[in-house]
């Protein structure tokens, strides 16, 4: 809100903004929210705090080769929750996998503490999993809540060597990022002023859970096949992946009583196998050290979901053979 400075001037406090994490998608976010203005700071583990307080660089891709170097600090850097909750934060994003905040909602550790602390707070959730509302329901008032969808892709580089001249994360943003909620507007607005595309959308957690149901099949199926792009063009694992998501997304469907996106339904096996002969020729990075590198460590992630697909199709009475097999192949579950 506008405060009166003196002489008819008005001043209006800067967005304070606290991200759990300071990973790959939370440095991204926090450069474009301070370019705009915001004051910004990371919520991190103690072994990541003095990364975290250090220079940070952000190289965008000017194809595929090209990487233009940003460099930032952050404002400040806080790994104790109670001190966290001091500093008057407008907005806390979460910027960790889905995965990561189970765990720590589950332990009860220093996240779920902040939380508790900061209950009218804006939190920015912006993990895939229509679970994650009823998960955060007992910390953050459905009021004080934004559902955010990642659109880009982000990564620790040098993914190849000879990437960038020193480390750092490597992005690139295709598209603006959806954002749902009471307070989707300012989040939306403090983004776009740092240069960041981003947009309000009617229902960003359907929309990101319809993404999920195609995508995480499909990696699981490009991790059966070696994490080779040309091993999904042999044997089951573009049919499986085809097949699985086509269950998971009816799964979703049935749970927010809305159709899946038009284009989901040419999601088949021979567009598949199309898509991984055609991406690493358009994609501004190396398709296939990336999508291994990614879900490679959010792993953990990708069989939670699977699993939960499987589970909540069986309690919907929907099909989820190819789920089933999916994950009993890949995850031996």
């Amino acid at each position: 809100m506008p405060a009166l400075e003196g002489r008819g001037r008005t001043y209006t406090p800067p967005l304070r903004v606290l991200l759990v994490g300071a990973g790959a998608v939370g440095q991204v976010y926090g450069y474009h929210l301070q370019k705009g203005g915001a004051q910004v700071a990371f919520f991190v583990r103690p072994k990541h705090r003095a990364e975290a307080e250090g220079e940070l660089r952000l190289y965008y891709m000017r194809g595929k080769h090209g990487r233009e170097l940003h460099t930032w600090r952050a404002d400040e850097v806080i790994t104790d929750p109670t001190l966290a909750a001091t500093r008057g934060f407008d907005q806390i994003w979460l910027c960790i996998s889905t995965a990561a905040l189970e765990r720590s909602l589950e332990s009860q550790d220093e996240l779920a503490t902040l939380l508790a602390l900061t209950a009218g707070t804006t939190v920015v959730s912006m993990g895939p999993g229509l679970h994650l509302k009823q998960l955060l329901a007992p910390y953050v008032p459905e009021r004080r809540r934004v559902d955010g969808g990642i659109t880009m892709v982000s990564y620790q580089a040098p993914l190849v060597d000879g990437e960038v001249d020193a480390p750092g994360i490597a992005a690139y943003l295709p598209g603006p990022s959806p954002f749902t909620g009471p307070e989707a507007q300012r989040v939306v607005d403090a983004l776009k002023r740092g240069g960041a595309p981003a947009k309000v959308h009617s229902n960003t957690g359907a929309l990101m859970a319809f993404g999920s149901a195609t995508l995480m099949p499909t990696m699981a199926a490009l991790e059966g096949a070696g994490w080779k792009l040309a091993g999904m063009r042999k044997g089951p694992w573009a049919r499986l992946a085809a097949e699985a998501s086509a269950e998971a997304r009816a799964i979703v469907a049935a749970q927010v009583h809305a159709s899946p996106p038009f284009g989901t339904a040419f999601v088949t096996a021979p567009v598949l196998k199309l898509a991984t002969w055609a991406a690493p020729k358009v994609a501004p990075f190396e398709v296939e050290i990336y999508l291994k590198y990614h879900f490679t460590k959010v792993r953990d992630q990708t069989e939670r979901l699977l699993t939960r697909y499987v589970d909540e199709g069986e309690a919907l009475g929907l099909p989820h053979g190819a789920l089933s097999e999916l994950r009993a192949k890949v995850f031996g579950a």
